[in-house]
């Protein structure tokens, strides 16, 4: 058996701070209320007065090369902040420029009038988004011992679904005008990232090269390659898991708004409401679900030590919520569906942040390989509007068929998580 010895004086464990835990998931969640809701409300009600015709071909492609771009900006941005040394850190450049370009992007999308326009915005947005996380996210690893990564994942599986659930709300508040709702979640994000740029000191990377260099492992070669080579088959097999379960996130996320309004044509599916209000309740109410259970799985993954069970069985969750929207359009089915899909989701985003941070070959490039992680999070935002350009135009109950398409993802997301080897 190869011994392994690891330094007990992680220094992560001497600067980690509670406080910082809470900083960190604030500006997680404003990142999220920043960027989504306008994706997820915003974007698909361009889109249908844009072209009321062919609002779902126009959304579908939107959203696929506006992924692509997200791809590679997360990318690139990711290992240009691994490589950064400046006065005020690795981090921070990259998380205060993301912010702000994307706050400037809120213009073009408010202001798209054509095809071509809401296209660009839509790239521009995701770019301006992509620069800011990588950084953000590199957090985790970076600052966070391996002993309270559940913990602290599970404040940020609260950032994604909150950030929807509230940011969805206050983009279906009628009263206000629409450009009134755009400045709410853009002057909230900066209200929730400030905290942790004026008060968290980041850590050198040099320190991060000490803490690296000082693990002794007393091992043979070929025992050592073995292991290495099972790591690196665990870490593309969490990348496949992630990217089958986001497909079936961005088809909710994205569509759920126009397969409301489909319904709607052909039952009455909260007709008295505007469509955009009944897809912000949906959203809370799935979001309200979310919280509460990765608050308390986020925690219980420390204790018990275990975090791939919970993400298989949040695969089969999200597959059952979708599957439900899919057979049962209507009102009765989208809020059961969604209550389901809540609590996969929050299984899933608090186990599964976690898990795949125990899985990074190494701190030193933590923020370049999440981006590559994060690759699994946009190129199924492309995926899911390529689903949708193929299957709504030539299915008389299109958007059930699509959504009946998220549910076999999300399963095909969750098997694949329990082939994970090297991680509980």
């Amino acid at each position: 058996m190869p011994l392994a010895i690891l330094d007990p004086m992680d220094p992560r464990d001497l600067s980690f701070r509670p406080v910082f835990a809470f900083q960190f998931a604030i500006a997680n969640f404003g990142a999220f209320l920043g960027c989504l809701p306008i994706l997820a409300i915003l974007v698909p009600m361009k889109a249908q007065e844009i072209d009321p015709g062919g609002s779902s071909d126009l959304l579908s492609w939107t959203i696929m090369l506006g992924a692509l771009v997200a791809s590679s900006v997360n990318l690139a941005a990711g290992w240009l902040s691994d490589l950064t040394s400046s006065r005020i850190g690795r981090r921070k450049p990259w998380i205060v420029a993301g912010s702000v370009l994307t706050i400037a992007s809120y213009a073009l999308v408010l202001s798209a009038s054509t095809r071509v326009q809401l296209v660009g915005a839509v790239i521009a947005l995701q770019a301006a988004f992509n620069i800011m996380l990588p950084s953000l996210i590199a957090l985790l690893p970076d600052e966070v011992p391996d002993a309270r990564k559940g913990f602290v994942a599970a404040l940020l599986a609260v950032g994604a679904p909150l950030g929807l659930g509230v940011g969805a709300f206050l983009m279906g508040i009628s009263t206000l005008s629409l450009s009134q709702r755009l400045a709410l979640p853009g002057g909230l994000m900066v209200v929730c990232i400030l905290p942790l740029l004026l008060f968290w000191k980041e850590r050198a990377g040099s320190d991060l090269r000490r803490q690296e260099v000082s693990k002794v492992v007393i091992e043979a070669k070929v025992s050592e390659a073995v292991l290495a080579e099972d790591r690196w088959r665990d870490f593309w097999r969490i990348w496949w898991s992630r990217f089958f379960v986001q497909i079936a996130f961005s088809v909710c996320q994205s569509y759920l708004l126009l397969f409301l309004i489909r319904a709607r044509q052909l039952a009455d599916v909260g007709s008295g409401l505007p469509a955009e209000t009944v897809a912000g309740r949906l959203l809370l109410v799935s979001t309200s679900l979310s919280l509460l259970v990765a608050v308390l799985i986020g925690a219980a993954t420390d204790r018990i030590g275990r975090r791939k069970l919970f993400v298989v069985a949040a695969g089969f969750f999200v597959a059952a919520g979708m599957g439900l929207m899919a057979a049962q359009p209507t009102l009765t089915g989208f809020i059961l569906g969604q209550l389901l899909y809540g609590v996969g989701v929050g299984l899933y985003s608090s186990a599964e942040v976690a898990l795949a941070a125990e899985l990074l070959p190494t701190r030193l490039h933590a923020a370049r390989d999440l981006a590559v992680l994060n690759i699994g999070n946009a190129v199924p935002q492309a995926v899911a509007p390529a689903l949708a350009l193929a299957i709504i135009g030539n299915y008389g109950a299109g958007y059930s068929v699509l959504f009946g398409a998220g549910c076999l993802s999300a399963i095909v997301g969750g098997l694949i998580a329990a082939r994970i080897r090297t991680a509980k």
